[in-house]
């Protein structure tokens, strides 16, 4: 895997949950926004909006978690990728080598 590919599967990666989670978080604050007034302090002001907190929320913790799934995924293509090499050093076999993610 390259450096490029990584970047860009921790991106993809971060981008789509951070999606996932703003569009949650503005369902749970449109169709539930009970929710949110319970779970903050202040929820019961007139000032608290349910659907801005639900899509900060929803980004904020979707960035986070696609960023970690994205290093997860990254982690384990290069743990194949090294295995593959070493496999390959080891047994002369050059089919293994060929494998390229």
């Amino acid at each position: 895997m390259t450096i490029r590919a990584a970047i860009v599967t921790i991106g993809v990666c971060t981008a789509l949950f951070a999606g996932i989670g703003g569009g949650i978080g503005w369902a749970l604050g449109s169709f539930a926004p009970g929710y949110y007034r319970s779970v903050f302090h202040h929820g019961n002001e007139p000032w608290f909006d349910p659907v801005s907190v639900g899509v900060g929320q929803g980004l904020t913790q979707g960035v986070t978690g696609g960023a970690v799934i994205g290093l997860i995924v990254v982690a384990l293509f290069l743990w194949h990728d090294v295995r593959v090499r070493r496999l390959s050093r080891t047994s002369g076999d050059d089919a293994l080598a060929s494998t390229d993610w």
